[in-house]
């Protein structure tokens, strides 16, 4: 059985289900971003456009790495994970790069709920699941 498909068979599949639904969009735009950042640097576009880009999209990978080990330490508890405040901080930067983006972006209804309220939602009910590892002491 390949482990992909152990994953999906796991108890943790729920968690997983729901971690796909909620970044799926950021993760899209990520993408989108990665292509878009070497154009905006080749235009002659503003600089404060190029850096501010620059700094949403790195601040969205860190988050979403740090949502990463927050969803395999929920989903799978017995797995080595980053650390707990390495956790966090990531993701209060990935938090940091979803409303600025939105501060900087005029977003439909629906580009909204896809794009930052899903993301916030999943973080907060993520954190509130892993509350327990991420408030350990001495950590």
């Amino acid at each position: 059985m390949s482990g992909f498909v152990a994953l999906l068979r796991g108890r943790g599949r729920v968690y997983l289900l729901e971690a796909i639904v909620c970044f799926s969009g950021p993760v899209l735009l990520l993408g989108l971003g990665l292509v878009a950042l070497p154009l905006a640097f080749a235009d002659s576009s503003e600089p404060l456009l190029r850096w501010q880009l620059t700094g949403m999209l790195l601040g969205g990978f860190i988050g979403l790495w740090g949502v990463i080990q927050l969803v395999l330490k929920v989903a799978y508890p017995r797995r080595d994970v980053a650390g707990p405040r390495a956790i966090v901080f990531a993701l209060l930067i990935g938090i940091g790069a979803v409303l600025a983006f939105y501060q900087g972006m005029r977003l439909s209804p629906a580009a909204t709920m896809l794009l930052v309220v899903m993301p916030l939602l999943g973080a907060a009910h993520f954190l509130f699941l892993g509350r327990d590892y991420l408030t350990r002491r001495g950590s």
